[in-house]
């Protein structure tokens, strides 16, 4: 019983780090930020951060590492049949966790790193729905369905990234419409009224 108490403790004492360090990239560079300005604002002691991560850049990278581990968890729940049935669910749920990350998003955006940050979002979202894409598309060409999964995630990642440089202002679930719109339509008189 101890032990889930400890583990309780530990996901509230990252999650208050992680809401401090958001807030202050926001503000200013990550290079310009202590320890020690973090832990006073998440009212954390010092010790306590130095348990979890060794720097700064340690966090910034595990925090990274753990949004990716969340998303792929997410994914991992669309089997084949589904993706096949039904793109737009797991459209929708991609876009609602990005919307439910949209600081931590906006700090990736701020960083020298967002280029990498939508790099690393794009292969995981391709690596994650290849082999049901290659199921959807039965064709002499074996390349065809990794040109057109290709084509659909940078698309969809494109989307993400214009929606986040945007400021987020429109609801998940219509920019996940859209994205789902724009697969099945293309751009063509249909995709504005999904007939």
């Amino acid at each position: 019983m101890e032990e889930k108490g400890t583990d309780r403790r530990v996901r509230r004492t990252k999650a208050r780090l992680r809401q401090a360090m958001t807030q202050l990239m926001l503000e200013k560079d990550l290079s310009s930020i202590t320890v020690r300005e973090l832990t006073d604002l998440a009212d954390v002691n010092r010790g306590t951060f130095y348990t979890h991560y060794k720097d700064i850049y340690d966090m910034i990278d595990q925090v990274e590492n753990e949004i990716f581990s969340e998303l792929e968890d997410l994914l991992d729940l669309h089997t084949s049949e589904i993706v096949q049935r039904d793109i737009a669910a797991v459209l929708q749920e991609v876009f609602r966790f990005v919307g439910r990350n949209q600081n931590l998003c906006r700090v990736f955006l701020t960083r020298q790193s967002a280029d990498r940050f939508f790099q690393r979002l794009n292969q995981l979202i391709y690596r994650k729905c290849l082999d049901e894409w290659k199921e959807l598309y039965h064709t002499a060409d074996r390349e065809a369905p990794r040109y057109v999964l290709e084509f659909v995630v940078s698309g969809t990642v494109g989307l993400i990234r214009a929606w986040a440089t945007n400021g987020f202002p429109e609801p998940p679930e219509d920019v996940a419409e859209l994205a789902n719109r724009l697969i099945l339509y293309g751009v063509t008189p249909q995709w504005r009224t999904g007939e």
